[in-house]
């Protein structure tokens, strides 16, 4: 028997997505990593105290800010971040709407009014596309396991399983929990969840597992069937033998006995019958077949 996949309906859902992902660059310098979900609003702190400093923010060779406070910040900021940008007072740089080109390097430098470096700082921007609601489907297997696969879309997504609420083991399931497919042990039922997170969202689903049965193999039954199969032919010849042996038999009884019934000629009368057509139909056509047999017992090398 086939095995049968079942797309099971999601019995429960939970996303938990940042609707705004914020970067601090305020307080110490090197490098810092910070994550952006693609589409939603990014807030970046630039400066704790942006009075009498003088800021400029650069993408590896692109100018984006540069401006002194108490000047017109929307003058100073470049073209591309000005319909979705805003710059507030205590600092703080806001992204809207962010995209995938916003990825990349930057490079920030914080001045006071007599031109001293303050603080220097790189970032590595990295926008994800936020993950979607997991769809969870079953496959059950002929021994009784159950196949589990967890799909989801977005970026850098890491899954992670949990039965009844507990983290899975290997009483359970077999190894990769981690992955987005799983293969749970036979008899596993009760309630599976599937977690699906990356840097800037999470979401999961949850479904009710019922125990898979176990198919029996088919091997047997078809070893029985070719075996009937090969005795009803042998049986069949063997008829088929015995019968041309005894009419040969009766035809030689009405001949005399100087004459050989070595041989018995067997003309089978085959009719073929043409397809119709405008024309008149052609005379059928008898073909005779010539079907030599040794049915003597006497003569050697007879059946």
């Amino acid at each position: 028997m086939d095995p049968v996949i079942t797309i099971v309906l999601v019995v429960a859902a939970v996303a938990a997505q940042v609707s705004a992902k914020a970067c601090n660059l305020s307080r110490k310098n090197g490098t810092h990593h910070c994550y952006g979900a693609l589409g939603e609003s990014l807030s970046l702190q630039l400066a704790a105290d942006s009075s009498n400093e003088e800021i400029q923010l650069k993408k590896d060779f692109t100018r984006i800010l540069h401006f002194k406070t108490g000047e017109d910040w929307r003058s100073k900021l470049h073209q591309d971040y000005v319909n979705r940008s805003e710059f507030f007072n205590n600092g703080t740089l806001r992204w809207d709407r962010v995209i995938e080109e916003d990825s990349g390097d930057y490079q920030m430098e914080i001045h006071n009014s007599e031109g001293t470096l303050l603080r220097k700082v790189n970032m590595l921007l990295e926008i994800q596309a936020p993950v979607s609601e997991p769809v969870l489907s079953h496959l059950c297997l002929p021994h009784g396991e159950t196949v589990v696969t967890c799909s989801s879309e977005g970026d850098g997504l890491q899954y992670s399983w949990t039965l009844n609420g507990q983290n899975l083991t290997r009483s359970v399931a077999y190894d990769h929990y981690q992955n987005s497919v799983i293969i749970l042990k036979s008899d596993v039922t009760e309630t599976l969840t599937c977690m699906v997170q990356n840097k800037v969202s999470s979401s999961n689903s949850t479904i009710h597992l019922l125990a898979c049965q176990v198919v029996s193999s088919q091997f047997p039954s078809v070893a029985v069937t070719v075996s009937v199969a090969l005795t009803v032919g042998t049986l069949t010849l063997l008829a088929l033998f015995v019968g041309i042996n005894h009419l040969c038999k009766k035809q030689r009884s009405r001949f005399d006995h100087s004459e050989r019934c070595d041989e018995v000629v067997v003309y089978a009368d085959v009719k073929i019958n043409q397809a119709r057509k405008q024309r008149p139909p052609d005379t059928e056509t008898v073909v005779y077949g010539q079907i030599k047999m040794a049915v003597n017992p006497d003569v050697a090398g007879s059946p």
